[in-house]
């Protein structure tokens, strides 16, 4: 699976879980403090999944949504509505949102690492070739006496 084959299904599926989130409040009977988490959690998964929709190098926003997700994950028992269906939906989709995303955040902060590790050696390889052509040319120099 390509990176951005990976980054599209993280990015639809976090809008899918957001959107579910945010409409929690129109199929459930629950309170202020709910309605509120809800609605405003579900929203925020929403606009970070359109970014990391958009986004060349979505890490950031993997780890945005992992972030979320576990702010969904415990909201029911910050918000005191854990006794709810609200509560019920924001377990699952903060737990499925946090595992999704942070599988993605580590996965692309692997693809991170080795990436610089391309660009060290590359860096490293032009500079040796550099070196080598300034050992060549101040041979030529030398013996002929002028420049090449």
């Amino acid at each position: 699976m390509t990176r951005t084959d990976r980054n599209s299904i993280v990015g639809w599926g976090a809008m899918a879980l957001g959107l579910a989130t945010a409409a929690t409040s129109i199929w459930t009977d629950t309170t202020a403090a709910a309605t509120g988490l809800t609605l405003g959690l579900g929203a925020l998964t929403v606009i970070y999944a359109m970014w990391s929709l958009l986004a060349r190098n979505p890490t950031k926003d993997h780890w945005s949504l992992s972030v979320i997700g576990l702010m969904l994950f415990i909201s029911p028992w910050v918000g005191g509505f854990a006794a709810e269906g609200a509560g019920w939906v924001a377990w699952t989709t903060g737990l499925l949102l946090a595992l999704l995303a942070g599988t993605a955040y580590v996965h692309d902060e692997a693809g991170n690492v080795a990436e610089a590790a391309r660009v060290d050696e590359l860096v490293t390889y032009r500079l040796q070739q550099i070196r080598h052509h300034e050992v060549l040319d101040a041979g030529r120099v030398d013996r002929s006496g002028s420049a090449a």
